[in-house]
């Protein structure tokens, strides 16, 4: 018991000091669906009141940078896909609009900061603001990560495909709260990196096409997005991970937690290139 009071103490102080009233995590959490057990645990514990702005979150959209998800808040947008992705979406086919992985971080970082965010080769380029990278030789992205990071600390990785993605770091389970009895599969993973971002997810697929059938009369011409934003485990290997479903043409990996929201995980494995960034800038101040 001690332990975890002490956990949370550790919580209140770092995400209040270090993401903020006006930070990072406020408006990333914003776009998690209703009832997200990390947005209610992050304000029970901090005082907060982030609330989602969509029901069932941000989905997954191809190429999406900007945000015309928000066009008919609290409605979704249906819109066709303006190009192929590797995996799923086709050119012409009408999906609900979202984010991308870079459109997500970028939509979060101007809310935050008030200004863009810079482009991902600047900030591989800035490396007197890279808290932990590849060339560094300073180990595995995951690896003891936690105890150099802030909430909000912004990965940028690319993996042996060549493909590139941006996520938030966004804290552990023992931060949020979690006990080894609370979640015994994840009993070795408390001090894990979590990270939010907008990636493949199986389980927000799910919701969205229960929202296809019985949603809106609009919605019912839509294709089922593949993911949405969400918080993942930093893994370095999925394939212990116990849940596995195929769908989408994408492979989803996770958890379940004890409310039944599946704790997807970003697999380390296959990543080449990295760094942990942290901006210089300061949150602007709310009034």
């Amino acid at each position: 018991m001690r332990k975890r009071i002490l956990s949370l103490i550790l919580l209140l102080l770092l995400l209040c000091a270090e993401a903020g009233a006006s930070g990072v995590l406020d408006h990333a959490f914003t776009v998690l669906e209703e009832g997200n057990p990390f947005t209610e645990r992050y304000n029970r514990l901090t005082g907060q009141n982030v609330q989602a702005r969509m029901a069932q979150g941000a989905p997954y959209f191809w190429g999406a940078q900007e945000d015309h998800l928000f066009a008919k808040e609290p409605e979704y947008v249906v819109v066709p896909a303006w190009q192929n992705s590797p995996s799923y979406y086709k050119e012409g086919v009408l999906y609900f609009y979202g984010f991308d992985c870079v459109g997500f971080v970028k939509w979060v970082w101007k809310q935050t900061y008030g200004e863009a965010m810079p482009t991902r080769k600047t900030m591989y380029a800035d490396t007197e603001h890279h808290l932990r990278n590849t060339a560094a030789g300073a180990g595995p992205l995951w690896d003891g990560a936690a105890e150099l990071l802030q909430p909000g600390d912004l990965l940028l990785s690319e993996n042996s495909h060549g493909g590139h993605h941006m996520a938030l770091y966004a804290g552990t389970l023992r931060m949020y709260g979690y006990t080894a009895e609370e979640v015994p599969e994840l009993a070795e993973e408390l001090d894990t990196p979590l990270v939010i971002h907008c990636t493949t997810n199986a389980q927000i697929a799910d919701r969205f096409d229960e929202l296809i059938k019985h949603g809106l009369p609009k919605y019912h011409c839509a294709t089922v997005t593949d993911g949405g934003v969400c918080v993942s485990l930093l893994v370095p290997d999925c394939e212990k991970v116990p849940g596995h479903v195929h769908q989408q043409n994408q492979d989803t990996r996770y958890y379940t937690l004890p409310d039944g929201t599946w704790l997807t995980v970003l697999s380390c494995d296959e990543i080449v290139e990295y760094c942990w960034y942290r901006t210089p800038l300061e949150p602007l101040t709310v009034e």
